[in-house]
């Protein structure tokens, strides 16, 4: 309860500041977080290590990850503010967007769209902006605990009209239902939410990957459009659409699913290079070791 209180009072308390305002008070707080919490500089300093390289000076890599923790808090933030703008503020706040053509041209082709991102800038911003388009979009999402945080986050997340579906077994059989139907599904793939997920290469080194989104293109044909969204001021955000060009398939499953993981993680990586202080990955990633019940997919 004491994570619902501080979210409740995030938005109703503080979502109404000036955005410059809300920016610095999340500054604030995760600066705290950053001296206070060990294990966050760690992972985020070890997610640095990766995604620039052991060649960039330590210095170098110690900002970026300093800014990692500063996305996350202007995530949140940007939580706040959300509960309080129309829903047609959201394409108000873009400075750019490319590649929107050939998101409509994906979506035009009836086998419904998978859009992906990582915890990258504001993920949710993308479905903010899109959700008042008209065509119906889809959110896998994690359960939350207790259920009163659950069922407030999703009540803001979903105010410009987004429907949400669980990462369960249930929940992807309404995927399939729906991406078969014309719609949009989207899905942030750069961790493993659920537990379980195969180790691939992710930036050289071994990470379990959800290929959830793969696997769905695959059986439905939907084409997989990656998205970004990275801030270029308080409020202000530029917003990338990619179409994933996924390797035709052999009709060996297993060898599908991997060709596709290849394209969507090399998709991700791109996009995480482009702003590696936005990514707000909070825990880490990497494999120290595999699992052994882990497979450990080649992508070569």
């Amino acid at each position: 309860m004491l994570r619902y209180a501080a979210l409740w009072s995030l938005v109703y308390v503080f979502g109404r500041l000036p955005v410059r305002i809300l920016y610095a008070l999340g500054d604030g707080v995760a600066m705290l977080a950053w001296f206070g919490v060990p294990r966050l500089r760690s992972a985020t300093r070890e997610h640095m290590r990766r995604v620039l390289g052991d060649g960039v000076p330590a210095s170098v890599r110690n900002r970026a990850a300093r800014g990692c923790v500063l996305s996350a808090g202007r995530y949140y933030a940007d939580f706040a503010r959300y509960a309080h703008l129309p829903p047609e503020a959201a394409w108000e706040a873009v400075d750019d967007v490319h590649g929107i053509d050939q998101f409509f041209e994906a979506v035009d082709q009836g086998h419904g769209v998978i859009l992906i991102s990582a915890h990258l800038g504001n993920p949710e911003f993308i479905v903010q902006a899109l959700g008042q388009f008209p065509f119906r979009l889809t959110v896998f999402t994690e359960p939350l605990r207790p259920q009163v945080l659950h069922d407030f986050v999703h009540r803001i997340r979903g105010r410009t009209g987004v429907a949400f579906v669980p990462t369960t077994l249930s929940g992807v059989r309404e995927a399939v239902r729906r991406l078969k139907a014309g719609e949009v599904l989207a899905a942030v793939s750069d961790r493993d939410i659920v537990g379980g997920a195969r180790l691939f290469p992710f930036f050289g080194g071994l990470a379990p990957m959800p290929s959830g989104a793969v696997e769905l293109a695959r059986r439905t044909r939907a084409p997989i459009v990656h998205g970004t969204v990275l801030r270029t001021a308080p409020g202000r955000y530029t917003v990338d659409l990619d179409l994933v060009d996924l390797p035709p398939p052999t009709g060996n499953r297993e060898a599908d699913v991997a060709s596709g993981m290849h394209a969507t993680i090399a998709a991700l990586e791109s996009g995480i290079r482009r702003a590696p202080d936005q990514w707000f990955v909070m825990s880490p990633i990497w494999a120290m070791s595999p699992r052994p019940s882990a497979r450990v997919e080649s992508l070569q």
